[in-house]
């Protein structure tokens, strides 16, 4: 059924309705961001148009079978959820009392590592200046080597309400949509009904679902377009790329033809495990590369052992690696990913405990591989090894070696937006420091 279709029969579409007005409303305060007064009514807008979807579903109660039993268990769920009961209070202050008290901050934080760990600093928008109270904070010479060389200082513009503060105000409003969009969903599936299925984007609404707790696709990661990175280094903002690979067969064909590729050989119907797609992506990333030379970064999205999405980075600067793990981390809640592979080239060095920062890159018995690493929600971490050996005009690959259940630091963000954490385990078996900047690999740029 087309979405316009089931506009046209659907006994919820006026439920449906209301709720994209809320997604309407939310992306309004998003352009109207540094607008306060045109941020605060767009908000507000948004806050009590969402009070009043689940006021809708109950005036349509007469199409459900049960709808008593189902709908209160809905309303204990909400009712035991602070943020959703802030949404009701705040819709009952903005009707009854007038404005939320929302205040616009800056949050500088700097980005060194994989971890969520750098110093942070939150001051009102008006007040801000310079980081040099972050750098107090910075406690030892080695570690501020690695910073100044490496770190990005990021400078984000949030409205944070009074009664609400440990949430960034547009991300609170988007969660709570995700709240009731659920419950529209399952409303329509309590009618044997398919909930409204359409696109945005490039990305169907249904798809990661889950993963993105009801939200849209657009409305994870927003805060990226009102952060400003800064390169420690050389004060200069940095302007990271990234390129979703589209694949149509009069491309599929040219490549297939210039690397002698067989596109069955990718992905191994016999054998249906992201293992198994890990090991065909790359004995092809080897041909690529042995007519090449080189190969660029590129990730990979997985739903089981199917790709979702395909993206090329393009990493210039070490720091940005930080930025793209994170971004990295958001692309895997839109899409609902339960894999990730990263194919890159890689500087690979023992790690020495009197120098933890040290990058594999700068190191004197640095050794550069083809390598391509597996992570997944639930499993350890595969990754497969080439040497590269370089003699003048001259590049060819060792043999592909098999490593398992090594720390691989650099998915640290993306662990977290699956709720997991990089086990010791996988630390004391690759026998390597916990932070960044003693991860045995390093992307090459």
């Amino acid at each position: 059924m087309t979405e316009a279709e089931h506009e046209y029969r659907c006994p919820l579409r006026a439920v449906d309705s209301r709720l994209d007005d809320v997604h309407r409303h939310w992306h309004e305060a998003e352009r109207r961001y540094f607008d306060p007064d045109s941020f605060r009514v767009a908000i507000q807008a948004a806050i009590q148009t969402l009070r009043t979807v689940t006021f809708i579903v109950q005036s349509n109660k007469r199409l459900f079978s049960n709808f008593e039993p189902w709908y209160e268990s809905w309303q204990d769920k909400l009712r035991d959820d602070p943020l959703m009961r802030w949404i009701v209070d705040a819709r009952n202050k903005i009707e009854k009392q007038g404005d939320l008290e929302a205040h616009s901050f800056v949050r500088a934080d700097i980005l060194a590592s994989y971890y969520e760990e750098g110093p942070r600093k939150e001051v009102p928008a008006e007040l801000f200046q310079s980081p040099d109270e972050l750098f107090e904070n910075i406690p030892t010479e080695a570690l501020r080597n690695h910073v100044f060389k490496d770190g990005i200082l990021r400078i984000q513009r949030r409205w944070v309400e009074n009664t609400l503060p440990d949430y960034e105000l547009l991300d609170a409003v988007g969660i709570a949509y995700g709240r009731i969009a659920e419950l529209v969903a399952d409303a329509h599936r309590e009618l044997g009904l398919e909930p409204p299925s359409t696109m945005v984007g490039d990305i169907d609404r249904t798809q990661g679902t889950d993963s993105r707790g009801g939200r849209l696709p657009c409305m994870i990661g927003h805060g990226d377009s009102r952060s400003l990175n800064v390169w420690l280094a050389t004060g200069q903002v940095m302007e990271f790329e990234q390129e979703t690979v589209d694949f149509d067969r009069e491309h599929a064909e040219h490549v297939a033809g210039k690397y002698g590729l067989d596109p069955k050989e990718m992905f191994s119907p016999a054998d249906p495990t992201p293992e198994a797609t890990l090991n065909g992506l790359f004995a092809t990333a080897r041909k690529m590369f042995a007519v090449d030379g080189y190969h660029q970064t590129i990730a990979f999205l997985m739903s089981g052992a199917r790709p979702v999405n395909v993206m090329s980075l393009a990493l210039q600067e070490h720091g940005e690696k930080y930025l793209a793990m994170r971004m990295l981390a958001n692309e895997v809640i839109k899409y609902g990913a339960d894999g990730v592979i990263i194919i890159s080239e890689v500087w690979s060095a023992p790690f020495d405990p009197s120098n933890p920062y040290r990058r594999a890159a700068d190191s004197p018995e640095k050794k550069e591989f083809l390598s391509a690493i597996l992570a997944t929600k639930i499993g350890d971490p595969v990754q497969l090894l080439a040497l590269i050996e370089r003699k003048g005009d001259n590049v060819t690959l060792g043999d592909t070696n098999t490593f398992r259940n090594q720390a691989q630091i650099a998915f640290a963000p993306v662990y977290a937006a699956w709720g997991r954490e990089i086990p010791d385990a996988w630390i004391k078996a690759t026998k390597i420091g916990a932070r960044d900047g003693a991860s045995g690999h390093d992307f090459t740029t």
